[in-house]
């Protein structure tokens, strides 16, 4: 984990300069929006990063908790809230997958952050906890490849994107109904021999069924 952070803490200053990372992040951000959001919700982006995704749906959100596990990216997500003087996004460094957190959310999502986590399995079943009673999940993430998508000097890959069909069995059997994943991008990117190879990226989304929450 320390090896993975240390990668993501380096690399935030820059982190908004590739041009392709900012498009995927539009049409996630893009995708999300497209959810029943109001300004009374409560929202928790997990792996948030500088704030690509989140900071465009905030202004649609009562207030949005920016989590992440790299003090480098809240560093710079921070400096962007000072300098755009917003006043509803507050990062915090939280780690799912060595601790809990007792806040409930009315909306929770993550782009492109489930692949960097070993258990997500059990990150997962701690999204649909922390939901309130009828709140959304969304989760953007590669569709299974190869191991291709990333470069070597990436830190932290843990896998090679996911089945989303099989995504929406396990968060079903979390809690969640309403369960249904799409497509909302692809990535195009060459090989070592020049050819171009298309990565999908789906957004699932679902509802926290009411009867398997405590009233909170």
């Amino acid at each position: 984990m320390d090896t993975q952070n240390n990668h993501f803490d380096q690399a935030a200053q820059d982190w908004d300069k590739k041009q392709m990372r900012v498009q995927l992040a539009h049409a996630i951000s893009q995708a999300i929006g497209t959810l029943p959001l109001n300004r009374e919700m409560k929202a928790l982006e997990y792996g948030c990063g500088t704030g690509l995704v989140g900071l465009p749906l905030a202004p649609r959100l009562a207030h949005l908790t920016a989590a992440d596990t790299s003090e480098g990216m809240l560093k710079t997500l921070q400096e962007k809230i000072k300098r755009e003087q917003i006043s509803n996004v507050t990062p915090i460094h939280l780690d799912l997958s060595q601790e809990t957190c007792a806040d409930r959310f009315d909306l929770i999502f993550c782009s492109m952050t489930l692949h960097h986590i070993e258990h997500n399995q059990l990150v997962l079943q701690r999204f649909v906890e922390m939901l309130r009673p009828g709140g959304l999940l969304a989760v953007a993430d590669l569709e299974t490849e190869d191991g291709s998508f990333h470069s070597s000097e990436v830190q932290g890959v843990k896998h090679h994107g996911f089945d989303s069909h099989q995504l929406i069995h396990l968060v079903t059997s979390s809690g969640l109904q309403k369960a249904q994943t799409r497509e909302v991008h692809q990535i195009i990117k060459k090989d070592k021999a020049g050819n171009s190879r298309t990565f999908p990226i789906f957004l699932l989304t679902g509802e926290k069924r009411p009867e398997d929450s405590e009233k909170i």
